[in-house]
């Protein structure tokens, strides 16, 4: 071997790396590997409670037009964890006056489950009037998965309104809800809700209730009955009752009535529980009827 020759061969290595280099840059198929063919999948992004609820208020077209507040709604009025500046803020005070159960310490910024976020908008469908559903029950086959029996039955409510899809007989619960799967739930939702109209349009449906009857022993005789509906999102919710119906003399039956805001009134921006109370022999067993 001449010198001259020993001193191409570098250089023509050399020049072939760079060339390699620069068509690999180039995405040239020069050299084709199973790393460079595969595709990286994009992550599913999650969604918090402020996205979740946002998405709600938003899909649904919920407001709080009907309403006069004595002084500007804050966020933080209804959960003490929340941003007033978020972009978010709004829809958290939206939602609070539309029917959506949600504790005063929920954390806006958390990561929302699949149960959770059909649970909310199963109340809000429902706070927008009483729609007819078959009795028929469905296996949720993770059922022993949610965190109640209601929350299932919530789901099985969504189900049959074709605003969710089991996934071959499964919800997934637990499951971080993605924006994708959000997305679509709340476009079905806003599908079946204008679809089916409200079918009820008394204003108790404006915000759900759930009246409990509670009874305490005042002495050996009497006994205390309370009612309450829960926690409401402003000082225009009541209830009265309005008469006591003793129908043996084992038997009595507590009737009642609810108070909603009306219309152009300004009512106290505050939760409140609404209550009342009465006092009925402890020889009787008592229950509670809508007047």
């Amino acid at each position: 071997m001449n010198l001259s020759s020993v001193l191409i061969l570098p250089l023509a290595f050399l020049m072939f790396e760079n060339n390699q280099d620069t068509q690999l840059k180039n995405n040239s198929p020069l050299i084709r590997s199973e790393v460079f063919l595969k595709e990286v999948p994009k992550p599913k992004k999650s969604v918090s409670y402020e996205q979740g609820i946002d998405m709600i208020v938003k899909g649904l077209k919920l407001n709080i037009d009907h309403i006069r507040f004595i002084k500007a709604p804050k966020a933080t009025d209804y959960f003490i964890y929340a941003d007033d500046q978020s972009a978010y803020a709004q829809s958290l005070i939206i939602a609070a006056n539309n029917g959506m159960k949600l504790p005063r310490n929920m954390k806006p910024t958390a990561v929302m489950s699949r149960e959770q976020f059909a649970l909310l908008l199963q109340q809000v469908i429902q706070s927008t009037g009483n729609y007819p559903t078959n009795m028929m029950f469905l296996v949720i086959k993770d059922a022993a998965a949610f965190s109640s029996g209601s929350n299932s039955s919530a789901v099985q409510d969504l189900v049959k309104y074709n605003v969710v899809a089991l996934e071959k007989g499964y919800f997934r619960p637990k499951a971080a809800i993605t924006q994708a799967e959000a997305l679509k739930m709340v476009k079905n939702a806003e599908k079946f809700v204008h679809s089916s109209g409200p079918k009820n349009e008394d204003p108790d449906t404006a915000v759900q209730d759930e009246v409990v009857l509670t009874s305490a022993a005042v002495n050996a005789e009497v006994n205390r009955i309370l009612i309450s509906r829960g926690p409401k999102p402003n000082s225009g919710y009541g209830i009265e009752i309005s008469g006591i119906d003793f129908i043996s003399k084992t038997e009595a039956v507590v009737r009642y009535k609810l108070i909603n805001p009306a219309p152009g009134n300004a009512y106290l921006q505050v939760v409140t529980e609404p209550k009342a109370e009465t006092f009925i022999s402890s020889a009787y067993k008592v229950g509670l009827k809508k007047n």
